[in-house]
């Protein structure tokens, strides 16, 4: 783990710790699927009682809720969703994932204030601290050449949600290594080389050791070929083979 990694990991702890103290919910910044990964691993972070959410059920980042909600009552994320829409459908370009964040991060915005970001068409709308909503409304009016319009919703988020189709695959085992060449429909040798490459990718952190084990709910994507999610072996074949169910992101 880096030291970057090991500094959120320090921080988040001493949430639940504060928690813990003071009898409160605390929350975090929004967590990359690596940074919560850290967290469920870590052997200090097990001994209290907190959950990740990140606004609806399937969301990729989440944010910690350190709390106890049998003494504490349910937690009350501070979470608003935003939608942004084109002043001009008409004239309005078709808008990447990567040019939504773009325009929100060149506000100057912390990445950890925002969650996932969610695009349907030439709309989207995404997820934020609610400490940042304000601004982010008042601020948001242009993402590339497109004039548009942000405010908070309370729109029907799972119609947004990202589609995954299920996908079933035939592997000598759950290395990584032989899932993504059944993934990507490459050689093993060709696969390899995507792990020299830095393509591959599991619960957002870069993999390089080919002999990595998948276990059921990671998330791994390979850069050209897309992104699934892994939801373990569903039997062994008559020649010591597995078939494997996945998930990808259509």
């Amino acid at each position: 783990m880096n030291s970057v990694n090991d500094i959120t990991l320090r921080h988040l702890v001493d949430l639940c710790r504060k928690s813990e103290k003071t009898g409160t919910w605390q929350y975090s910044g929004f967590l990359s699927p690596a940074e919560q990964d850290d967290l469920l691993r870590s052997r200090e972070a097990a001994g209290f009682s907190f959950r990740l959410t990140g606004g609806y059920e399937n969301a990729e980042r989440k944010i910690l809720a350190a709390g106890n909600e049998a003494e504490m009552g349910p937690p009350e994320p501070p979470v608003t969703v935003i939608a942004v829409t084109p002043k001009s459908e008409k004239y309005a370009e078709e808008l990447s994932h990567r040019d939504f964040l773009g325009a929100i991060l060149g506000m100057g915005i912390e990445r950890s204030l925002i969650g996932d970001i969610l695009i349907r068409d030439k709309c989207a709308c995404f997820f934020c601290l609610s400490s940042a909503a304000d601004l982010l409304v008042s601020s948001l009016t242009q993402v590339r050449r497109t004039t548009v319009t942000a405010a908070v919703t309370t729109a029907d988020i799972q119609a947004l949600q990202p589609r995954y189709a299920p996908l079933r695959v035939n592997v000598a085992s759950e290395r990584l290594d032989a899932v993504i060449a059944a993934f990507s429909g490459l050689s093993r040798g060709q696969a390899d080389r995507l792990f020299a490459a830095e393509k591959v990718y599991v619960n957002g952190r870069m993999i390089t050791d080919r002999s990595f084990r998948l276990k059921e709910g990671d998330i791994f994507s390979v850069r050209g070929f897309g992104k699934a999610v892994y939801d373990g072996i569903e039997y062994e074949t008559r020649k010591n083979r597995y078939q494997v169910r996945l998930r990808k992101l259509i």
